[in-house]
């Protein structure tokens, strides 16, 4: 029995280091950052603006950035399909699972919130991060 118990520790060892931090956030430590280049557009040229998300564990453990229930605010408001916009892509394990030590980068594009002239504040957050915000601007069409 002693045997059975000890290969079934070994076999599920790989598998327990990889799960969500499930210790009600009191260790998770994860770094935030988004980016947008270049910072400055002209109306009707906003279509491929790409919004760029980071995150780095600077925890002890593996945990679940719950990604999909971050918000993302510009200037003070959060997009009505946010939601649907961030469950959606290419998702790698980490997106459930981030190890310690590790990152996780992914892009979306998001010109469509940007089309018309003026100064834009964007910020990014979730239950244990928070992003600085960024600042970028769209200009008038050139004539």
């Amino acid at each position: 029995m002693l045997r059975f118990a000890g290969l079934a520790f070994i076999l599920a060892a790989p598998w327990i280091g990889k799960q969500p931090d499930t210790s009600g956030g009191k260790n998770i430590k994860l770094w935030a950052a988004i980016s947008v280049q270049p910072t400055i557009y002209w109306e009707g040229n906003t279509d491929a603006l790409q919004i760029h998300f980071g995150l780095v564990n600077d925890g002890n453990s593996t945990v679940n950035p719950n990604i999909e229930w971050s918000h993302l605010l510009i200037n003070g408001v959060e997009p009505k399909d946010w939601g649907n916009i961030i469950i959606n892509g290419l998702r790698t394990p980490s997106f459930r699972a981030l190890p310690p030590e590790q990152t996780l980068d992914f892009s979306y594009v998001l010109g469509r919130f940007f089309q018309k002239p003026g100064v834009y504040t964007v910020g990014w957050q979730g239950e244990h991060f928070k992003a600085s915000n960024i600042i970028l601007r769209v200009l008038p069409r050139q004539q």
